[in-house]
């Protein structure tokens, strides 16, 4: 039987390169390589039953961490000329960006933002990307700043001139033409990130209910606590277990739209795991509106069986 005390230290020694709590944040802010981006943004259902990305810029001017910028992740993290949202931006379009920020290939950033981490966590792994990896999330975002009583600003700070040189990792990323050529494979293990009822067919959908043929669930909620701070390594690991995850088999994420999705990788970057993984750029908006690709919901169990 594995020892769960002397595994927990060893899966727990990653945490500390993708993560970094409020208090840790307080005490580097000042340093001259660090640079801290706030990245809220809203989600908005539509009459439709789709969603709608509404900025966060009002949420940063209202207060925000000390030194903090604010990009918006719909116009300045993603591809506008694309006909599906927070698809991925260029090269140039993801250098100016990081100028805009004042942000340099060699800072260390870290990004957070004041709602849900699903963002900070989209933007971590747009920062994979684009082959930059001193990038850490702030766990709990911005409300856990907010109950160690530390102070929010509303100054708007002019930021360093920098040069930045993204490297598009393009292994990290995957279409939906190409995984609907790689299904069926028992090689790879493809993760749903929305919640259960979604999964099942029931609730909010992106034109088909349910979820891709052969996926497994593994809602984004579960990876978080009630305080919105990442879970410690055992329980991820459980989560992937019964997942099927396995160090042999590749991962691909999804969700509706591919915010939800950065967080199972996330989770996985936590346990040392950062290989053989990919993100389904486009998810469901793409997939359910391709009908030639097949879609499966969870029927329901009839009364008395």
């Amino acid at each position: 039987m594995t020892n769960k005390r002397s595994t927990e230290p060893s899966l727990n020694g990653h945490r500390g390169q993708h993560l970094i709590s409020a208090q840790q944040l307080s005490a580097r802010l000042g340093e001259s390589s660090l640079r801290v981006i706030d990245v809220t943004t809203h989600l908005k259902v539509l009459p439709s039953g789709d969603f709608s990305g509404v900025s966060g810029r009002a949420d940063y001017e209202a207060g925000h961490i000390p030194s903090a910028v604010y990009l918006d992740l719909q116009n300045d993290l993603s591809d506008n000329t694309s006909s599906f949202r927070f698809t991925v931006p260029s090269v140039a379009q993801f250098e100016s960006a990081m100028q805009l920020a004042g942000v340099s290939d060699t800072d260390t950033v870290v990004v957070y933002a004041a709602n849900h981490p699903m963002w900070a966590c989209r933007v971590w792994w747009l920062f994979k990307v684009f082959g930059h990896h001193q990038v850490l999330v702030l766990d709990g975002g911005l409300p856990a700043w907010q109950a160690l009583g530390l102070a929010l600003s509303t100054a708007i700070e002019p930021v360093p001139t920098t040069s930045y040189a993204a490297r598009y990792q393009a292994e990290q990323v995957i279409d939906g033409d190409t995984l609907a050529g790689q299904l069926p494979n028992s090689q790879l293990c493809l993760l749903n990130a929305l919640s259960k009822q979604q999964f099942d067919g029931v609730g909010p959908h992106y034109g088909r209910p349910g979820r891709i043929q052969g996926s497994v669930s593994t809602p984004y909620s579960r990876f978080l606590n009630d305080r919105f701070c990442f879970e410690e390594a055992s329980a991820l690991q459980r989560i992937f277990e019964a997942a099927g995850v396995t160090p042999d088999k590749t991962v691909a994420t999804y969700c509706g739209g591919g915010i939800a999705a950065a967080i199972p990788i996330f989770a996985l970057a936590l346990l040392g795991r950062t290989e053989n993984i990919m993100l389904y750029d486009h998810s469901l908006s793409e997939w359910a509106a391709r009908d030639e690709w097949p879609m499966t919901t969870t029927t329901a169990p009839k009364a008395g069986a």
